[in-house]
């Protein structure tokens, strides 16, 4: 028989290759439509990441749990989650910033530049923020970062879901289990 860890690395993986793959659908469709940007869109997204996290949690709890799931087993669980979603939506990014929109980190660079100049940074100041940010623009970079972000995401979503998820079992009956009720054992003596 598979081990408890196991199973939850598998299943936690599973689920978190369909948040990922859910997510990289949402930010393709969102690009191929160019409709970046949009209010409507950005609640869209939150709402599928909770929905997913939500759905995961409950699943594992009622699937592999017996029905019972601690607040830090629920947020564990979560963040395993999304840490693989993150694996996933990080090829995506990187595919998406050095593949299908390689001129938007040029846009975010001006973006930057000019928010500089309004904080009235000197020129030299200015240069040096750039080429730092410029030497980080690698693939490797972005999909550590992406990762980064993306699982920090899912500690913050996974923090509020849990407290919906988790269900506790009732002590009593956990500290009873395997003890025999008076009656029986009264009955077995005779």
């Amino acid at each position: 028989m598979e081990s408890y860890k196991s199973l939850r690395r598998k299943t936690a993986g599973t689920h978190g290759l369909i948040v990922g793959l859910v997510l990289t659908f949402m930010a393709l469709l969102i690009w191929l439509s160019d409709i970046e940007g949009s209010r409507g869109l950005q609640l869209l997204n939150w709402a599928v990441v909770f929905a997913s996290v939500y759905i995961s949690m409950k699943t594992w709890r009622d699937r592999f749990c017996n029905g019972f799931i601690s607040y830090k087993q629920a947020l564990g669980y979560g963040v395993r989650v999304m840490l693989f979603a993150a694996i996933v939506f990080a090829v995506y990014n990187v595919v998406y910033y050095n593949i299908l929109e390689p001129e938007s980190l040029q846009l975010s660079m001006d973006i930057i530049e000019e928010q500089y100049y309004q904080w009235g940074y000197s020129e030299e100041r200015i240069q040096e923020s750039l080429e730092l940010a410029e030497s980080l623009q690698t693939p490797v970079f972005q999909a550590i970062t992406s990762i980064a972000g993306t699982a920090f995401l899912g500690l913050m979503v996974s923090l509020i879901v849990a407290i919906f998820v988790r269900r506790e079992s009732d002590p009593f009956k956990t500290a009873m289990h395997g003890v025999q009720p008076e009656e029986e054992s009264n009955l077995n003596q005779e």
